[in-house]
C-alpha cells in the first residue's frame, strides 16, 4: 500500500465554486475571453443553449482569433442565431 501512494500524485481538490459542466464552462470561456466579470451571462447563455452547443461555439471563435470574442459569442448565442433540434 505504501509503494501506490508513493506512485500516485496527491489528488489535486476542485474548484469549490464550479458545480456543474455549465460552471465549469463559464469559467473557461470568461476566462478565455477575459471577461471575469460577465461569468454569470456567460452561464446563463450555456444554460440556454446548452453546454455541447456552447463549447462547438467557443472552439469556433477561439480558433478564429477575432478582435472581440466575447461579443461575437454573445451574437452567436442570440435567440435568432441558435435553432434547436
Amino acid at each position: 500500500m505504501e509503494k501506490i501512494k508513493q506512485i500516485l500524485p496527491t489528488p489535486i481538490a476542485p474548484d469549490k465554486h464550479l458545480h456543474s459542466e455549465a460552471h465549469y464552462w463559464a469559467d473557461v470561456i470568461s476566462t478565455e475571453f477575459g471577461e471575469r466579470k460577465k461569468f454569470g451571462m456567460y452561464l446563463g447563455i450555456i444554460k440556454r443553449i446548452g453546454v455541447g452547443e456552447a463549447r462547438r461555439i467557443f472552439l469556433e471563435i477561439k480558433d478564429s482569433h477575432c478582435s472581440s470574442p466575447g461579443k461575437l459569442f454573445a451574437w452567436k448565442t442570440s435567440k435568432t442565431n441558435i435553432t434547436k433540434i
